[in-house]
């Protein structure tokens, strides 16, 4: 446990709350925890055995249980004590550790590690716009290894090898933050894990949403939480009064969308008002077409269409947020076969890109550096060297060393967004790669 070796008062500390509440402290998770199983002279203490799962989804290529812990102990010379080399635990050991950190220990540290960083995202200006903190939601299917256990909890596709998993992630734009998640069977309605992910937003949130997600019923979601959105639509429009108002050739003014009638039969008893909502239609740069949007921002001057096109743009941080975790931590190529292991590999990478995150944020304050700026691959390498030193620190001012060099060597890779480039998506599917023609 990190303590102070000198006087904190005057300490240059860097993260100290996250030093203390995160690192060396358990109160919080005492309530989920029988530290019977944790005790302090136990090689794979809470501590080890947390520091291990994040070991587990570091970037690199993936390696088997023993190498992990190998190179666990190895790097952060806990196999070499008294100047004696002392065998690291077996993959045995580790998986009955592991089966004793409830999954509500990873969400608690997750949520932590969430309040946090937004608590230093908040401390840079251009993370909100015109005011708002701009979230998305958006979900990915991810295939589990085979298992009894798995297939009966998530279910598999007709015709599918192994089972499957769908997650929802509400995620932070500007920030670029994970704030919280849903994992459902694989057949669970987007929209339907939408609606509880909704649940959080409030007075000055706003909600970027592709086409995908339109709908009568999650619209007056978003309105009863108190906050605002900016939908994409399909081209058609979808809605009756929409496709009346772009078959008019109009290009932005004000719609009503009406509840559909299975809604109304399925709640007789509620009331369902019209919704009066804005409409906006805008050609997209560069490529000929152009994109529908609905949207309660309903001032046409302070919310112009071009400023509506740029704001949802930044949806596509959320698909960056995807491609990042499954390329460089492995987010698809999971290792447990049971529902308690999946959860802690999925946490354990969503909590190793908000750490990695954190440290960025601290990095472009410490060092005077737009955030935006500082590559994100490099600052994840970067966080797996000190990670599992700042996991074992045994005084705070270790700590304070550990994140200076730290955050000076994600300091050093930069770069500059170019605008106009693109990307499409290409698909990296171990199925299909050899099509056969005479299908």
């Amino acid at each position: 446990m990190p303590q102070s070796a000198g006087n904190e008062a005057a300490a240059d500390l860097f993260l100290p709350e996250f030093i203390h509440r995160f690192l060396p402290d358990r109160k919080s998770l005492q309530s989920s925890l029988d530290t019977r199983f944790f005790s302090r002279v136990r090689r794979l203490s809470l501590e080890i055995t947390l520091a291990l799962l994040l070991n587990m989804v570091r970037p690199g290529e993936r390696i088997g249980y023993q190498k992990v812990i190998d190179r666990f102990f190895s790097d952060t010379g806990l196999a070499f004590t008294n100047q004696k080399a002392v065998k690291p635990p077996d993959k045995a050991a580790f998986n009955r550790a592991r089966k004793k950190v409830p999954v509500k220990v990873c969400q608690i540290l997750f949520a932590e590690a969430v309040a946090y960083a937004q608590s230093l995202a908040r401390q840079h200006d251009k993370l909100t716009w015109n005011g708002f903190r701009v979230y998305a939601i958006d979900g990915t299917k991810k295939n589990l290894p085979a298992s009894d256990e798995l297939n009966d909890f998530f279910d598999a596709p007709h015709h599918a090898h192994f089972p499957q998993m769908i997650t929802g992630v509400l995620f932070d734009v500007l920030a670029k933050l994970p704030l919280n998640y849903m994992r459902a069977p694989f057949n669970t309605p987007e929209r339907d894990m939408a609606l509880e992910l909704l649940k959080e937003l409030g007075s000055g949130d706003l909600l970027l949403l592709d086409r995908g997600y339109p709908g009568y019923r999650l619209f007056r979601a978003i309105i009863t939480q108190g906050a605002d959105f900016l939908v994409r639509l399909p081209q058609n429009g979808l809605f009756r009064t929409a496709r009346a108002f772009l078959a008019g050739g109009k290009r932005d003014g004000k719609i009503t969308v009406y509840p559909p009638a299975a809604l109304l039969r399925e709640h007789p008893n509620e009331t369902f008002p019209p919704l009066t909502l804005r409409l906006v239609k805008v050609a997209l740069p560069g490529t000929g077409t152009e994109a529908v949007f609905i949207t309660t921002l309903m001032d046409s001057k302070k919310y112009p269409r071009r400023a509506l096109r740029n704001l949802y743009h930044h949806r596509w941080s959320e698909e960056e947020f995807f491609k990042t975790i499954k390329e460089h931590l492995r987010a698809e190529e999971f290792r447990g076969k049971s529902v308690q292991f999946i959860d802690q590999e999925l946490l354990s990478t969503y909590l190793y890109y908000v750490l990695t995150r954190i440290m960025m944020l601290e990095a472009a304050r410490y060092h005077d550096l737009p955030v935006a700026n500082l590559e994100t691959k490099a600052a994840l390498v970067a966080v797996a060297r000190y990670l599992d030193l700042l996991w074992i620190a045994e005084t705070l001012d270790e700590c304070q060393d550990l994140l200076r060099r730290c955050l000076t060597e994600i300091s050093w890779r930069t770069y500059h967004p170019r605008s106009g480039r693109k990307f499409p998506r290409l698909s990296k599917s171990r199925h299909g790669k050899w099509a056969n023609n005479w299908a």
